[in-house]
């Protein structure tokens, strides 16, 4: 069912969660992970830097993670591609270039309103997306642990 499984990751927390939302369905189904993290450069020509600060241990992570996944016997393979456009509309043209079969991504859970003045990506790719995106939430319980939720939802 699941042949390709695209993991949208920008390092974050949100993104460690959909990790594991991505491997399910991956070995679930015998399929391969493409992670893809967006390398996103501001727009001016004099910058030649992420507006991430700490973008380069972020690619490093994201490379130890798809690493771990090949040696714990995953199919996997890492992406990254360079662009000046909004990383949903970048991960949805990846995602219809490799044929993928579902996105998974992780997803702060602002709500509406919040996403409205900040953006979401995921609001974002669950609009373009031309395959199911599933998103991941992580959210705090009352003592302080992180708890991971699946919302699903299809293009």
């Amino acid at each position: 069912m699941y042949e390709t499984v695209l993991w949208a990751t920008d390092g974050s927390a949100g993104s460690d969660a959909a990790l594991g939302e991505a491997r399910r369905l991956a070995e679930t189904c015998g399929g391969r992970i493409v992670a893809v993290h967006c390398d996103q450069r501001l727009d001016r020509p004099a910058a030649a830097r992420s507006p991430l600060r700490d973008e380069r241990d972020r690619r490093l992570k994201i490379r130890r993670q798809v690493e771990e996944l090949r040696d714990a016997g995953v199919d996997a393979e890492l992406v990254m591609p360079k662009s000046h456009r909004e990383a949903a509309d970048v991960v949805a043209e990846t995602a219809a270039e490799l044929g993928a079969d579902v996105v998974v991504c992780g997803t702060r859970g602002l709500g509406a309103l919040a996403g409205a003045f900040l953006g979401s990506f995921t609001q974002r790719l669950l609009q373009i997306a031309a395959c199911p995106v599933v998103a991941v939430t992580v959210r705090e319980t009352a003592e302080g642990e992180s708890e991971r939720q699946r919302v699903g939802a299809e293009a």
